[in-house]
């Protein structure tokens, strides 16, 4: 606490015990209801404290009302010292005084703890809370978790996590204003309080998650990616679960669970702010590790995956990821898929539940450990996926796939809505040097990555 009033029950050596009394009327309710007082030296060091009930002794031995509160003062009293922290001062209540002077290291009085306003809670470190989500590796089915496709056929997604993160920290500030800082990005925002935050600049998606989340306090709000956006893994939906993530902390009683957190993420994403896209980013980001994402009519089902060990160890060896082409505009390649979509309803809807089919199969095969088909339906699947959506795929993409697999690799497909970003590659360890130089010499760039299990993971951190 910082008690205002600390003049007020400071006394000199040469103060009566009748004036310290007619002061006690007026501080004790400063003072929890019981008188208190301190007394310092010409150097205003304190060398003694007096109560009541020191007061009450003395004058049961015999003091008379003008003796000097010097001679009655207890000169062996407890004190704390500037920066000690709650737990040592909650020790020296065990003594099992009601007011405790705090000194500088010169003895002076800073400050005065009262026991029935003292708060251990009220003394702790501010607290940073951070929370980190990992992007997604979609294998089969991306593109089916569209609202339009699942709400009228049920369809499902096989993903995975990987170890690129984007983390978001929150520190409440004393005032009601809301600063985000984008590290990776490099720029900042203001506003004072959640009902000015206006939408125009790169940091519109951290400004809609704050938007639905709806904070009760101000803060400031820093996000590090460790990933360039529109690449396929799914970035943007994993800045948004992150700082779900981080502001859901502070609910109590009203926390929210995984499922939640992904609609929310899906809601600030997709509604708030328009951006065209499915629901599977923000369930596989959210919940972490291999899963099997259904999505029903009313309701969406996330299944992990006990997938053997050395299963996923196999995997990952055989995976390779390439950097290849540019960034791309994921909204707008969804929003041209789904004008395509509605156009040839008939058509599309065999192609997505032959997209289904393959889903399921390379669930199952990689359940049973069998790595050569999932890389086979790896690329029959990326095969399908470019009848459904000829905009997926570019000239570089389609011969950087070529080049890998007439070196032998057994399939592939590129991450994400199309355009750009990563191509993910099976291919055996006998061959990955072969593609590796192949590849790079058509300007693509090998990424090593590594399977992740956890999802979105929050912790406090002393500021």
């Amino acid at each position: 606490m910082n008690f205002r009033n600390i003049n007020k029950v400071i006394f000199s050596p040469g103060t009566s015990i009748k004036d310290v009394m007619e002061r006690f009327n007026d501080t004790a309710i400063l003072t929890g209801g019981k008188g208190f007082g301190m007394i310092v030296n010409e150097g205003r060091e304190c060398t003694g404290v007096i109560t009541e009930g020191d007061i009450r002794g003395a004058l049961l031995s015999g003091f008379g009302m003008d003796e000097p509160v010097t001679n009655v003062m207890n000169k062996d009293f407890v004190s704390a010292e500037t920066g000690d922290n709650w737990h040592s001062i909650l020790r020296q209540f065990d003594h099992g005084v009601k007011q405790i002077p705090q000194l500088d290291k010169n003895k002076k009085p800073k400050d005065l703890y009262i026991y029935e306003t003292f708060s251990a809670t009220t003394r702790s470190i501010p607290h940073i809370i951070r929370a980190r989500v990992p992007v997604r590796v979609s294998f089969s089915g991306g593109g089916t978790d569209l609202s339009h496709y699942i709400n009228k056929q049920p369809t499902a997604v096989l993903s995975s996590t990987i170890n690129k993160y984007c983390t978001a920290s929150v520190l409440i500030r004393q005032d009601q204003e809301i600063h985000i800082t984008s590290k990776d990005m490099g720029v900042s925002y203001r506003a004072h309080s959640i009902n000015d935050i206006a939408y125009g600049d790169s940091l519109d998606l951290i400004k809609a998650t704050v938007k639905v989340m709806r904070p009760y306090f101000g803060f400031d709000l820093e996000t590090l990616a460790e990933f360039e956006p529109g690449t396929g893994l799914g970035g943007s939906s994993a800045v948004v679960v992150a700082v779900c993530g981080a502001l859901n902390y502070f609910r109590d009683e009203h926390h929210l669970d995984l499922y939640h957190i992904a609609d929310l993420a899906y809601q600030a994403e997709r509604i708030e702010l328009g951006i065209e896209g499915g629901w599977q980013d923000q369930y596989a980001t959210a919940f972490g590790g291999f899963n099997w994402i259904e999505f029903r009519q009313n309701e969406v089902v996330v299944n992990p995956l006990r997938i053997h060990r050395d299963t996923l160890l196999e995997l990952e060896y055989n995976l390779m990821m390439f950097r290849v082409g540019n960034l791309h505009d994921s909204s707008k390649i969804q929003k041209q898929h789904l004008t395509d979509m509605k156009s040839n309803e008939n058509a599309k809807a065999e192609q997505y539940a032959q997209m289904r089919e393959m889903a399921i199969e390379m669930k199952e095969s990689l359940l049973k450990n069998k790595l050569k088909r999932f890389g086979d339906l790896l690329h029959s699947s990326w095969e399908l996926k470019k009848v459904i959506n000829n905009r997926v795929s570019t000239p570089q993409i389609e011969e950087c796939y070529e080049t890998a697999r007439d070196l032998g690799a057994l399939g592939g497909k590129l991450l994400g809505a199309g355009g750009g970003g990563y191509l993910l590659i099976y291919a055996s360890s006998l061959y990955q040097k072969a593609i590796q130089q192949a590849l790079e010499e058509k300007g693509a760039k090998l990424e090593r990555f590594k399977f992740g299990s956890k999802g979105l993971e929050v912790w406090s951190t002393p500021r």
